[in-house]
């Protein structure tokens, strides 16, 4: 019996051997840090739906939280051990995982950055959108629901996040740009979390009673704001944006609760994430960067957004 199973890996080891297919299929990771966050469960479903098209393995891996530097600094190094083909990074903060990322680099892993990437100039590729303009899109929108004047409070998304900063510099300056009497009078960095935003929200109903807006980094932060104001009855008095387009962001465009959502094409970047990897890892042209357009969304246009490039299926799970 042995002799009957060891003959038997033999024989499949020699037909791995003989199948160039199963030879020279390249292995991925994904490193994100959040699973529980409708952004990252999209770009991981364009990922892994984009990996099963060029027939590439993804390991899927989830830090848990923004705020879990550590444990994306060991998933990372795990796949550096295993010696995956290439990397998909969406950082948990960009500067705490730069070292590992560029442990990764040095050994011959090229790494793509996705969304929130790794601070440095060493990526293979950088796949994200064009958070500037998002921000920009949400100042627009909101300025008008507002009537070009009042008070906003800004729930401005993580710290060390790229994608972040950029969303809340492109609305500041454009409310500055648009010349009209709208005013930051606070603004918090959070995780992408909807209790953290409800808390914060909770505390802002208290302390800023003349605000007639909220900017949301995100559609989960924009529910938890949802909530605070609601039970407070500000709403339909307060006017709220956000980015992104969960199911649960299009119910509430829906229902009027929210005025506007900006979004990026997360399904689509997950797509092209993982096609820049394939390219890389097989010594095939890589972009250095893909940026995916901004789009607003409101109650006029819901119906007509092609979704097919922004979201996850509703029954999709990770």
């Amino acid at each position: 019996m042995r002799r009957s199973a060891l003959l038997t890996l033999a024989a499949l080891a020699l037909g791995l051997a003989a199948d160039p297919a199963a030879a020279q299929q390249k292995t991925i990771g994904m490193a994100v840090p959040n699973l529980a966050s409708s952004f990252w469960i999209s770009a991981v479903y364009g990922a892994e739906d984009q990996a099963k098209k060029e027939g590439v393995m993804l390991l899927k891996l989830n830090a848990g939280g923004d705020a879990n530097t550590s444990q994306q600094i060991s998933q990372i190094q795990d796949l550096i051990q295993r010696r995956v083909d290439a990397i998909i990074v969406g950082a948990t903060n960009g500067d705490g995982i730069k070292a590992v990322v560029e442990q990764a680099i040095e050994r011959g892993i090229p790494v793509i950055g996705i969304s929130s990437p790794p601070n440095t100039t060493k990526l293979a590729s950088m796949v994200s959108a064009d958070h500037y303009d998002m921000g920009r899109l949400q100042a627009e929108c909101l300025g008008k629901a507002m009537g070009g004047r009042g008070s906003v409070a800004m729930m401005a998304g993580p710290a060390g996040q790229a994608w972040a900063d950029l969303r809340a510099k492109g609305f500041r300056e454009t409310l500055a740009k648009e010349g009209g009497t709208v005013k930051v009078v606070a603004e918090s960095r959070l995780a992408d979390n909807r209790n953290a935003a409800l808390t914060t929200a909770e505390d802002w109903v208290q302390r800023f009673p003349d605000i007639t807006g909220v900017y949301a980094a995100t559609d989960d932060m924009a529910a938890g704001v949802i909530s605070a104001f609601k039970d407070a009855k500000r709403i339909p008095g307060v006017k709220i944006s956000a980015s992104n387009l969960s199911p649960t962001a299009q119910d509430l465009i829906k229902s009027g609760d929210l005025a506007c959502t900006s979004i990026q094409q997360i399904v689509a970047q997950g797509r092209a994430a993982l096609s820049q990897a394939n390219n890389a890892a097989s010594n095939r042209p890589v972009q250095a960067t893909v940026v995916t357009p901004a789009l607003l969304v409101t109650a006029d246009n819901l119906a007509a957004i092609d979704l097919s490039s922004v979201v996850a299926p509703n029954d999709y799970r990770p």
